[in-house]
């Protein structure tokens, strides 16, 4: 036989093998589904540390120190209206870190942007409203995994 004919037959085999023994599920019409979320904690930020500015005509900048602690998955601000399609950008600050985080138009009220890896010490949030009444916050919640240390 030709190595090639060899090779094809030993990796159906292996497919076939770990099928059988439940280590892989194959099922090509099945849909991908999120992992189910852990339990977590949200920690308020107290909204009166929430700076808010204007930088430029028709957006709105909410500064916001975040807590001393590391491995949060993401920091959620709601509003109290719906922002109805309004872009929305994020930036995060900390030691040796400025990144963009959240790019993208929101509808509803709330806006939850992903933290990145290491610490972060503020967290902006820009709302371009653009003849919009201005978004008003009101609250402000880290979520941290429960099983993440502080």
């Amino acid at each position: 036989m030709r190595p090639t004919v060899i090779g094809i037959l030993a990796a159906v085999g292996l497919v076939a093998a770990a099928v059988l023994h439940g280590r892989v599920r194959l099922d090509p019409f099945a849909r991908a589904g999120a992992a189910a979320a852990g339990p977590v904690t949200r920690t308020p930020i107290e909204a009166g540390t929430v700076t808010i500015s204007e930088p430029g005509f028709g957006v709105i900048a909410y500064r916001v120190p975040l807590p001393a602690a590391t491995g949060a998955d993401n920091v959620e601000l709601r509003f109290r209206d719906p922002l109805d399609g309004a872009r929305v950008e994020a930036f995060a600050t900390g030691p040796g870190l400025h990144t963009t985080l959240l790019h993208k138009r929101i509808g509803g009220d709330t806006v939850a942007v992903p933290m990145p890896f290491g610490t972060v010490d503020t967290v902006e949030v820009r709302v371009h409203r653009n003849l919009r009444p201005p978004p008003i916050v009101r609250d402000v919640v880290m979520v941290v995994p429960a099983a993440n240390p502080r």
